[in-house]
């Protein structure tokens, strides 16, 4: 795996890199650090970019071996393409014989590992896995970040953030820490040294109840609650697409088990397979959830959820708008 921090530090920047992993945060924040390093941004004429998945793979390629003008490089950064989940020989041959004067970045959330495209990156040493860090590195990460605004958090403010963030399997990522740590800081901007009194103040232990809530209150038909709701979340700085991706999740959680209780899971048996913890699936149960959206209803959300964010990344809607017509639409 290459060592990308010490390639950016000491410019010696390989010609092809492969970031990907389930880490989001952690992928744009090296991609930005390689373009950065990289001398470009968006007004240069030598910086493409792609975006989605239907990519013309010639197209992309024609542009990575096209000859810069006026500069000794060309940049293409390449997101969440699906070129690394299926054979591409184009991209692979591309990616084999790259010109000199070029430099490439894929960003990838998924890849399988034995696509012909994957193993070139693989001999150039260009490899980013992008996962979850240990809660080791990520305190270390947080004193980094609180260390700028000369600021420190005793060990049961760790604690109370690491119960907050890092303990919820279901919602454990670096961009809600990194919400959170900002809230934080911005609550405490006149306060040295950050206790576990301070950080249950203003980070609440989890969202995931505000989730639940909102797809019970979209289940019931009850448009000014989810309003509500979503609203709330906005106000605690937790990014619309975020909230996207845990509504899908949760119905994802919903069509799973579902189907795994129709082929005779008990409840525990069921959170064990979908990796949830049980009282999870119980509250499911509780609240009706299955009965109020059937199979057939949790795949139209999906669709359409689906079609909401192909419209956000491709700049026709705006994320916050797109959230919530979606759930209006499904609230009504």
């Amino acid at each position: 795996m290459s060592n990308i921090n010490a390639d950016i530090k000491s410019q010696q920047l390989k010609q092809v890199y492969l970031i990907y992993g389930d880490e989001a945060f952690l992928r744009r924040q090296y991609t930005n650090q390689l373009i950065s390093a990289l001398g470009v941004d968006e007004s240069d004429m030598n910086f493409s970019v792609f975006k989605g998945e239907a990519l013309d793979s010639q197209g992309v390629a024609n542009t990575i071996n096209t000859v810069p003008f006026l500069s000794d490089k060309r940049v293409t950064v390449i997101y969440d393409s699906g070129f690394l989940n299926s054979p591409n020989e184009i991209m692979a041959d591309c990616i084999k014989h790259i010109p000199e004067a070029s430099y490439v970045i894929f960003n990838e959330s998924k890849v399988k590992k034995t696509t012909a495209i994957f193993k070139a990156i693989q001999k150039l040493d260009g490899l980013v896995e992008c996962s979850m860090p240990t809660e080791r590195d990520l305190q270390l990460w947080i004193g980094a970040r609180l260390k700028k605004v000369n600021k420190t958090m005793t060990k049961d403010g760790w604690q109370a953030f690491a119960d907050a963030t890092y303990s919820n399997k279901e919602l454990r990522n670096m961009e809600y820490m990194n919400n959170e740590i900002e809230k934080i800081i911005s609550y405490c901007w006149d306060i040295d040294t950050i206790t576990g009194e301070e950080v249950r103040a203003i980070s609440s232990p989890t969202y995931q109840d505000h989730i639940f809530d909102m797809i019970n209150a979209i289940g019931n038909k009850d448009s000014a609650t989810v309003l509500r709701l979503y609203e709330e979340l906005l106000v605690a700085k937790v990014p619309p697409m975020m909230i996207m991706s845990n509504i899908i999740r949760q119905f994802k959680h919903l069509l799973a088990l579902d189907e795994l209780l129709d082929d005779g899971y008990n409840p525990n048996q069921a959170a064990q397979e979908l990796g949830l913890y049980p009282f999870i699936v119980q509250k499911y149960l509780k609240l009706g959830m299955l009965k109020k959206f059937p199979p057939n209803d949790v795949k139209a959300v999906l669709n359409d959820a689906a079609d909401t964010i192909t419209k956000i990344r491709s700049g026709r809607m705006d994320e916050k708008i797109g959230v919530e017509l979606l759930m209006m639409k499904y609230s009504k």
